[in-house]
């Protein structure tokens, strides 16, 4: 739990140094994360598919995942790669592109926010509305852009 302190205070001291640097660091490290972990959520699946048999009940990921390709079927070409033997290699240029768009978004991102927080400061007695009204604002001005 002491680590957990110490990363938290040291984080908080280089945001309050370099904020920008800091998200900029911070959205490429979740955004390499994030797809390190829907790459394995794949390949997982993929081994499920490929046991004799298929996926069954013991495989909750995969049947989880497996119940959805079946409301939305996609071509066996698509999902699983010519070898039926191997998972699919883990792909670097993808986690590369993951990491890159956090890093070059996030000074966007940055002043954007600091933007809405000064178009619908949140107050202790009004909170509920201009939350309200920074995501509208996000949602139907931003996420359309920037995603």
């Amino acid at each position: 739990m002491a680590i957990v302190g110490r990363l938290i205070t040291k984080f908080n001291t280089y945001y309050a140094d370099k904020p920008v640097l800091t998200i900029m660091i911070t959205n490429a490290v979740l955004g390499g994360i994030a797809d390190t972990v829907a790459q394995t959520l794949t390949a997982i699946r993929q081994r499920a598919v490929r046991k004799p048999g298929g996926a069954n009940k013991d495989d909750f990921l995969a049947i989880e995942i497996h119940e959805l390709d079946k409301k939305n079927p996609w071509p066996a070409s698509e999902i699983i790669p010519p070898s039926k033997s191997l998972p699919p290699p883990f792909d670097f240029e993808r986690l590369t592109r993951f990491m890159a768009y956090g890093f070059i978004m996030s000074p966007v991102q940055f002043h954007w926010f600091a933007f809405l927080s000064r178009s619908f400061p949140i107050t202790t007695s009004a909170a509920l509305a201009p939350a309200m009204k920074r995501t509208a604002c996000d949602q139907l001005m931003f996420a359309p852009v920037g995603a």
